[in-house]
């Protein structure tokens, strides 16, 4: 066994622990697929809930659209318990609140689209908006990238 306080000791303490991280960074990586397929699950869910709402009596549209909704949930949940997908805030308070209020750009367009179109009109934009921003954050937080 060598002495962890030589410099060989050290030098191979180091060349684990370097080793170590890569493995936990290569564990973590996040798929190519995931900001995309994440992305349209979740506009095609919010698309599902407006076209019944547009028409009622389409059940269909209600079921595919929870559908959509439930599978980006479960896309989401074990994503991130693999490996780490799920963007927690990170950086300095600008920076979080800077990615967290792009929610507003969508909310906003929504409204608009509400004052036009009506609820389903509310639905179809925040859903699009709101997918395409996921697709946006998790592919930046995929290539290391902060908004």
């Amino acid at each position: 066994m060598t002495d962890p306080l030589s410099p060989t000791g050290a030098d191979a303490a180091l060349t684990a622990a370097r080793s170590a991280y890569s493995a936990a960074r290569t564990a973590r990586r996040v798929p190519v697929w995931h900001p995309p397929a994440a992305g349209l699950l979740f506009a095609a869910g919010f698309g599902g809930l407006a076209l019944f709402d547009a028409h009622p009596g389409a059940w269909g549209y209600l079921v595919a659209g929870f559908g959509c909704l439930l599978a980006f949930l479960v896309l989401s949940v074990a994503s991130s318990r693999a490996g780490g997908v799920a963007l927690w805030p990170a950086g300095d308070t600008r920076t979080r609140t800077l990615r967290q209020s792009m929610l507003l750009i969508p909310l906003a367009a929504a409204g608009a689209a509400a004052v036009f179109l009506g609820f389903p009109g509310f639905l179809a934009v925040f859903g699009i908006g709101l997918g395409a921003l996921t697709w946006i954050q998790l592919a930046q937080a995929r290539t290391g990238q902060r908004a």
